[in-house]
C-alpha cells in the first residue's frame, strides 16, 4: 500500500475552505438604487433571512474546519482512498455557498432546509468515515484511546445533529433549526463541564 504525505491535502483543505468561506458573503445583495435612509434600513432590515443564514454557514463551516484541522493533526500519513474521501468532503465544502443561498432565500421551504442540511450531513459523514478509516488503518499517531473516541464522538454527534435537522425540515420546517441549537448549546455545556472538572 502506498502512503502520501498529508500536507498537501492540508494546503488544498484550507484553501477550499477559506474561498467558500468567503463566498458566502456574496449572497447578501447590496441594494442597487439610492434611497431614503428609510427605505435604506428597510431593505437591509428585509436581508434578514440571508445575514442569518450568512452567520450560521459561516460558523459551522469554522467548526468543520476545526474538526478537519484536529483529525489531520493526529493522522500522520494517507492513502490513495483518504485523498478521496477528501476531496469528496471538499466538494460538499465548496457547495456551501450555493446551499446557504438557498436556504437564505427561501428559508422555510422544505426542499432548501432538506438541501442545506443534507449538505452538511454530507460534509459530516466524511469527516466521519475519513477518521474511523485512518483508526482502522492505523494512520494515526500522538493520541491516546480515549481522545481518539472522544473525537470520534464529537463528529458522531455532529452527524446525528444534522439528520435530526433534515427530519424536522420534513416534519416541521418552522423548527428546523432547534435541533441544530440544542446540539450546540449541549456541546457548550458539557464544555464547561469538563473545563470545570480539570
Amino acid at each position: 500500500m502506498v502512503t502520501l504525505g498529508k500536507s498537501r491535502i492540508e494546503a488544498l483543505s484550507d484553501g477550499v475552505f477559506a474561498i467558500a468561506m468567503t463566498l458566502l458573503v456574496l449572497k447578501l445583495e447590496v441594494p442597487e438604487h439610492q434611497h431614503s435612509n428609510d427605505e435604506m434600513l428597510a431593505q437591509i432590515l428585509a436581508l434578514r433571512p440571508q445575514f442569518l443564514t450568512y452567520v450560521v454557514t459561516f460558523l459551522i463551516a469554522g467548526g468543520f474546519w476545526f474538526l478537519h484541522h484536529l483529525t489531520f493533526h493526529f493522522i500522520r500519513h494517507v492513502n490513495a482512498f483518504l485523498v478521496w474521501v477528501n476531496l469528496l468532503y471538499l466538494m460538499f465544502v465548496s457547495l456551501l455557498p450555493f446551499s446557504a443561498g438557498l436556504m437564505g432565500h427561501l428559508q422555510k421551504h422544505p426542499v432548501s432546509q432538506l438541501f442545506y442540511f443534507g449538505n452538511m450531513l454530507a460534509i459530516a459523514l466524511l469527516l466521519n468515515l475519513h477518521w474511523h478509516y485512518a483508526r482502522r488503518k492505523d494512520f494515526i499517531v500522538d493520541t491516546d484511546p480515549e481522545e481518539a473516541t472522544r473525537i470520534g464522538y464529537r463528529l458522531g454527534l455532529t452527524a446525528v445533529a444534522f439528520s435530526i435537522c433534515m427530519v424536522s425540515a420534513v416534519l416541521s420546517p418552522d423548527y428546523s433549526w432547534v435541533p441544530l441549537w440544542l446540539f450546540v448549546f449541549g456541546f457548550l455545556i458539557e464544555r464547561v463541564r469538563r473545563r470545570r472538572r480539570r
